[in-house]
């Protein structure tokens, strides 16, 4: 398979990767069964801001983390990286994209924290961490990864990145889904798994 080199020094990006899942480990055994604080504040306030045009900005992002529209990107990632051959971005691509869910899933099973009540939609399944962050988080970081080159002139590209973890983790709070605890554990756990598989993919097949 071609050698990848997704980042100019892996190891540092397995070491922070593995830093976040620490974090969002033990924010699993520290939440307690109802809301922090600043949970309550945010949740209080996303309800004074109501809008209408902000129900539609995160209905949609709602939408894209869902069937049909998330499989449908992933898939057209996954077609363009099988098109230009690039088989260890592939592989890489698809561990990572089913990792973090798995792991979600797993942790929304052991915290079993209820969501927050009167909520714009019905989702599935338990309060932490949030999904749709975990998706968002592991999906931005590799396409970051996957098709810009490593250094500094990726600055921009980050930032762009930053900005969609966040607006879909706002979008998850807006809708009264999840607590912001939630969606920060969540964007950390997608994140922390894709800078752990995509760095322990190039390492130990360096460019």
């Amino acid at each position: 398979m071609r050698a990848e080199r997704f980042f100019s020094r892996p190891p540092e990006a397995i070491w922070a990767g593995i830093g976040l899942l620490a974090l969002v480990g033990l924010g699993a055994f520290l939440i307690p069964a109802g809301p922090l604080g600043i949970d309550q504040h945010w949740a209080d306030a996303m309800k004074d801001v109501h809008s209408e045009f902000l129900q539609r900005v995160a209905l949609v992002f709602n939408s894209l983390g869902i069937w049909p529209w998330r499989t449908v990107g992933l898939a057209a990632v996954a077609c363009v990286l099988f098109a230009t051959r690039r088989l260890l971005a592939l592989v890489t691509f698809a561990a990572a994209e089913v990792l973090a869910p798995l792991l979600s899933t797993l942790l929304k099973a052991l915290v079993d924290r209820p969501r927050p009540p009167g909520g714009l939609v019905h989702p599935v399944g338990s309060s932490y961490p949030s999904g749709h962050a975990t998706d968002a988080g592991t999906t931005a970081v590799a396409l970051v990864l996957l098709f810009t080159a490593a250094g500094p002139g990726r600055l921009a590209w980050w930032i762009a990145a930053g900005l969609g973890i966040a607006v879909m983790a706002w979008s998850r709070t807006y809708l009264q889904v999840h607590w912001l605890s939630d969606v920060i554990a969540g964007a950390a756990l997608g994140i922390g798994v894709a800078l752990v598989v995509f760095g322990s993919a190039q390492w130990r097949r360096p460019a």
